[in-house]
C-alpha cells in the first residue's frame, strides 16, 4: 500500500476515511472487480449512499468483520510457551479465574510478548476487539486513563473525569485490554483496573507487572523461565535441541552470525549458558548477540564471573532479578566507551527516535552517532524498526531504557542531554511554522502523522521544561510550539494545561521572555475560546496583545487581533469582532502578508455569514479562496475558505452548492487529519441536508459532528449539534423528542455565550414552528425546559441514540 501503520490503524478504527488515491490503491491491492471499484471508491470514502451489496456474490456471503485490534506485527519467531499461551487462553476466554490476569515476573522473563502471543490467539474471542495499552513510556501515574482512552479513541470533555468517559465508553463493550509495562505505574493502573472492572461487566484485563496489581479478584499468572534440560550430561542432541531456552539461544545466535548451529562440540556449553541464565529470555538474547565477539566458551566463562562478582547484591531481590542486573552489567562492560555514553543519552528518548533525533540529543564532535548508533543496534540495545515508505525509527527494550537512565543519572551528562532533548523537540514542533508567515501554525498532509510518533517524547521534554534545570524561555517556547499537536488532534484540555504550567514557571514573567510568554497567551487564548471559554480567552489575548504591540511587533500584533475578532465572533459580538478583523487586516496589507491576509478573510466572511451579509460573505471568502491557494503549504486554510462559502451557499438557499463546497472542504480536513474542520463540514453538510429535508443525511451527518465536537470539548459544535438533531426529528416526526433537544442545545448555548450555527437559522425557526404546531404551546415548552435542565451528557447520549 506504501501507507504508514498510523494511517491503516486509523483507517481500521474508523478513526478517518482514505483519501482517494489511498482508496484506489486499496481496490487494487484487495482485487476489487473493476465493475465495482467506482462503487468500492464511493464506500471507502464514506458516501452513504454507496451500495454495498455489489461487494457480495452468491458463493461469498456476507461475512461479520474480523474483531479489531491494535497488536503489532511479530518482528521476530516466538518460541516456546505453547503450555502457557493455552492456559491463559483458557482463563481469559473463560474468565475462570476472574477477569483480571497478570503476568508477573522479573524483567526480562518475556511478559510482553506472552501476553501479545496469547491476545493474539483470543481476538476472534472478543466482540469489540483486543487492544494493546503500551504504559512503558509514560512516567506520569495521570496519563494511564489518558493513554487508555487515547487508544480507544476518545478525547478530554469540560467538566469529566478521563475515566469516567472510560466507563461510558466501555461499559457494553465485550474486549480485552492489554495492560502492558504497569510496574512503575503500579498504583494507577490498579485504580484503573478496579474502576473498570466494577462498571463495565464485559471487560477483561490482561496484565504485565513484575508484581501483581493487588485488585480483588485478580489472578496473578506467574511467568516462570524458560524450559531447560533437566540432566544436560546424559541427554540426548535431540531432547536438549527441544528445550525452548536452548533452542532461543541458537536461533538468535544464528541471526548475529549466519551458519551457527548447535553440534556435539558446543551442545553442553550452550546448555550450560542457559542454565546459568536461569532461562531468562532477555538474557539468553544479549548473550546470543554477543556472538558477533566471542565463542560460547568465552561467552559461559565471562558469565560465570559476572555472576560471581554480582552475587552479593539485595537479600530482598528475587535470584532473576539479580541475574538479569548481571546480564546487563557484563553486557553493558563489553561496549565502548563512545557506545556507553550514546546508550546513556538515548536513555532520554520515550517511545521511540529517529537518526536525526539521535544526532541531535547524543552527538557531539567525538561521537560519530550513526556508527556507534549501528553498533548498539548489531549487539541487540538498541532495536531498530523500518516500516514501508518510512525512515527507520529505534527504540531501547524498557529493562535496557531503565538501566541506562539510572547510569545517565549517576553521570554529569543527564542535564545536558535533556535540554537537548527538549531542544530537539522543539525544533521539530517549530517546522509546522509556515517560513513566510512565522506566527501563522499551518497542519499540513503527515505533519500530525509524524508528530504523533513523538507525543511521548513531547510529553517527556514538556515535563523537563518544568524542571530547574530548563529556563523559563525553554518551557514556554515549547509549550507554544506543541500547542498545535494537542489542537490537530482535539487535544484541547491537555494543551492547555501544559500551556498554563509554562506561565506559571519561575522567572515566565521576566522582560526576557516578555515575548515568548506572550506567544503562550495567545495560544492559551485560543484553547479557552475552542471551549466556549470566551471572557478568559479574551483576557488572554489583550494581555498577549499589549505585549507585542509594546514591542512593535506588527506581525504578532496582526495575529493577535485576528485572534481577538476570532473569539468576539464564536462570542456572538459581530461588531466587535469586525472591528478587530479588519484592524489586523489593514496590518496584513501594510506588512504584504498574504498568508496572514487569506486566514483573516476567512474568519471575518463567517462575521459576514454570522450577519447574514449573504453578497458581502461572498465576496471576502472568494477572495479569501483565491489567495490561499496561491500560497504553499496553506491546504488548511482553503479548506476553511471552503467550508465558509458552504455557510454562504447555505444563506442563499443554493444547497447544492453548499453540498460540494463541504464535500471538497470534508475531503482535504480528512487528507490533513485536521479533526474540528472535520467536525464542521460534517455539521455543515447536515444542516444542508436538514434544509433539503433528507433526514437520514442529516442524523448522519450530525451525529459524527456531535461525536467529534464532544471527544474535543467544543460545548459551541455541541450545541449546534443538538439543535440540528432536533430539527431531523421533527421530520421524522418526533415532535417531543426535537423539543427536547432544542431546549437543551440552546441551554448550553446560552451557558456559555455562543453565537447561533451559521446559516442555520431560517430553517431552525421553520421546524420549530412546525414541532410548536404539532405539539401545541404547552406541550412545546414542557419539553423544551426539561431538555434545558438535563445535564450535558445525558442530552448528548440522547441525540446520539
Amino acid at each position: 500500500m506504501g501507507c504508514s501503520v498510523i494511517t491503516l490503524r486509523k483507517l481500521e478504527a474508523e478513526e478517518r476515511r482514505p483519501s482517494k488515491q489511498i482508496a484506489e490503491r486499496l481496490g487494487e491491492a484487495l482485487q476489487v472487480a473493476l465493475d465495482a471499484r467506482a462503487e468500492f471508491l464511493r464506500f471507502a470514502r464514506g458516501d452513504p449512499f454507496a451500495a454495498t451489496d455489489a461487494f457480495q456474490t452468491p458463493d461469498q456471503p456476507n461475512q461479520k468483520p474480523r474483531p479489531r485490534h491494535n497488536l503489532p506485527p511479530e518482528l521476530t519467531s516466538f518460541i516456546g510457551r505453547k503450555q502457557e499461551i493455552e492456559q491463559i487462553g483458557r482463563l481469559v476466554s473463560q474468565q475462570s479465574g476472574g477477569r483480571l490476569l497478570t503476568l508477573t515476573g522479573p524483567g526480562g522473563t518475556g511478559k510482553t510478548r506472552l501476553a501479545l502471543q496469547a491476545a493474539a490467539s483470543l481476538v476472534d474471542i472478543f466482540s469489540d476487539g483486543v487492544w494493546l495499552i503500551e504504559l512503558g513510556p509514560l512516567a506520569d501515574p495521570e496519563l494511564v486513563a489518558r493513554k487508555v482512552a487515547t487508544v480507544m479513541g476518545l478525547r478530554d470533555a469540560p467538566g469529566r473525569r478521563m475515566t469516567d468517559l472510560l466507563v461510558d465508553n466501555l461499559r457494553a463493550k465485550q474486549l480485552l485490554l492489554v495492560l502492558d509495562n504497569c510496574e512503575h505505574l503500579i498504583q494507577a493502573c490498579a485504580e484503573l483496573a478496579e474502576k473498570l472492572l466494577n462498571t463495565c461487566p464485559h471487560l477483561t484485563i490482561l496484565a504485565t507487572s513484575r508484581e501483581a496489581l493487588g485488585v480483588a479478584g485478580e489472578r496473578p499468572f506467574p511467568v516462570s523461565s524458560l524450559s531447560m534440560p533437566d540432566e544436560p550430561y546424559n541427554a540426548a542432541m535431540f531432547a536438549i535441541s527441544e528445550c525452548e531456552a536452548v533452542h532461543l539461544f541458537v536461533e538468535r545466535a544464528n541471526a548475529v552470525l549466519p551458519g551457527f548451529a548447535m553440534d556435539n562440540r558446543n551442545a553442553f556449553t550452550i546448555t550450560t549458558i542457559c542454565q546459568q541464565l536461569d532461562g531468562n529470555p532477555l538474557a539468553i538474547e544479549l548473550a546470543a548477540a554477543r556472538m558477533q565477539l566471542l565463542t560460547v566458551e568465552q561467552i559461559a566463562n565471562r558469565l560465570d564471573n559476572r555472576f560471581e562478582l554480582l552475587s552479593g547484591g539485595r537479600r530482598t531481590d528475587l535470584p532473576r532479578h539479580r541475574t538479569l542486573a548481571a546480564m546487563i552489567d557484563w553486557s553493558y562492560d563489553l561496549l565502548s566507551e563512545p557506545e556507553r555514553v550514546l546508550l546513556r543519552r538515548l536513555s532520554v528518548f520515550a517511545g521511540g527516535w529517529t537518526l536525526e533525533a539521535a544526532e541531535a540529543v547524543g552527538g557531539d564532535s567525538d561521537l560519530p552517532v550513526l556508527d556507534v548508533l549501528t553498533r548498539l543496534v548489531n549487539k541487540s540495545f538498541v532495536v531498530a524498526e523500518r516500516r514501508h515508505g518510512q525512515e527507520s525509527r529505534y527504540k531501547l527494550l524498557e529493562s535496557i531504557r531503565h538501566y541506562a537512565l539510572a547510569k545517565l543519572a549517576a553521570s554529569s551528562e543527564a542535564a545536558p542531554a535533556r535540554q537537548r532533548h527538549a531542544a530537539c523537540y522543539l525544533a521539530l514542533a517549530e517546522l509546522l511554522t509556515d517560513p513566510i508567515h512565522p506566527t501563522l501554525c499551518e497542519i499540513y498532509p503527515g505533519w500530525l502523522e509524524r508528530m504523533e510518533l513523538e507525543i511521548d517524547n513531547l510529553r517527556v521534554a514538556l515535563r523537563w521544561s518544568q524542571s530547574p534545570q530548563a529556563s523559563p524561555e525553554l518551557a514556554l517556547r515549547l509549550a507554544a510550539a506543541a500547542w498545535t499537536l494537542w489542537w490537530g488532534h482535539g487535544l484541547w484540555r491537555e494543551g492547555q494545561t501544559w500551556l498554563e504550567d509554562a506561565l506559571a514557571r519561575p522567572g515566565a514573567d521576566g522582560a526576557e521572555c516578555a515575548l515568548a510568554r506572550a506567544t503562550v497567551l495567545v495560544k492559551l487564548g485560543y484553547a479557552f475560546g475552542l471551549q466556549g471559554e470566551y471572557a478568559a480567552g479574551l483576557t488572554q489575548l489583550t494581555k498577549s496583545l499589549a505585549i507585542f504591540q509594546c514591542a512593535g511587533d506588527r506581525r504578532w500584533s496582526a495575529y493577535v487581533l485576528a485572534a481577538l475578532g476570532w473569539t468576539a465572533r464564536e462570542h456572538g459580538d459581530a461588531n466587535t469582532a469586525r472591528l478587530r478583523l479588519e484592524e489586523s487586516l489593514a496590518l496584513y496589507r501594510d506588512l504584504g502578508d498574504d498568508s496572514g491576509l487569506g486566514d483573516t478573510l476567512n474568519t471575518l466572511g463567517e462575521v459576514a455569514v454570522m450577519m447574514e451579509d449573504t453578497a458581502w460573505a461572498r465576496t471576502l471568502l472568494e477572495q479569501a479562496l483565491a489567495l490561499n491557494r496561491t500560497l504553499p503549504r496553506n491546504e488548511n486554510n482553503i479548506s476553511w475558505s471552503l467550508n465558509h462559502l458552504g455557510h454562504a451557499a447555505q444563506l442563499q438557499g443554493d444547497y447544492q452548492q453548499a453540498a460540494r463546497h463541504h464535500q471538497e472542504s470534508l475531503a482535504q480536513f480528512r487528507e490533513l487529519g485536521e479533526l474540528l474542520g472535520i467536525a464542521y463540514c460534517d455539521h455543515g453538510l447536515g444542516e444542508t441536508a436538514l434544509a433539503q429535508g433528507n433526514a437520514a443525511l442529516a442524523l448522519g451527518h450530525l451525529r459524527a459532528a456531535l461525536a467529534s465536537f464532544r471527544d474535543m470539548g467544543d460545548r459551541a459544535g455541541m450545541a449546534w449539534c443538538l439543535a440540528g438533531l432536533a430539527g431531523a426529528a421533527v421530520l421524522v416526526e418526533e415532535p417531543e423528542r426535537a423539543a427536547w433537544l432544542w431546549g437543551a442545545g440552546e441551554a448550553l448555548r446560552q451557558s456559555i455565550g455562543a453565537r447561533d450555527a451559521p446559516a442555520s437559522r431560517a430553517t431552525r425557526e421553520r421546524l420549530i414552528a412546525a414541532a410548536r404546531d404539532q405539539l401545541g404551546e404547552a406541550a412545546f415548552t414542557a419539553h423544551w425546559v426539561a431538555g434545558g435542565a438535563s445535564p450535558l451528557t445525558e442530552a448528548v447520549e440522547r441525540a446520539l441514540s
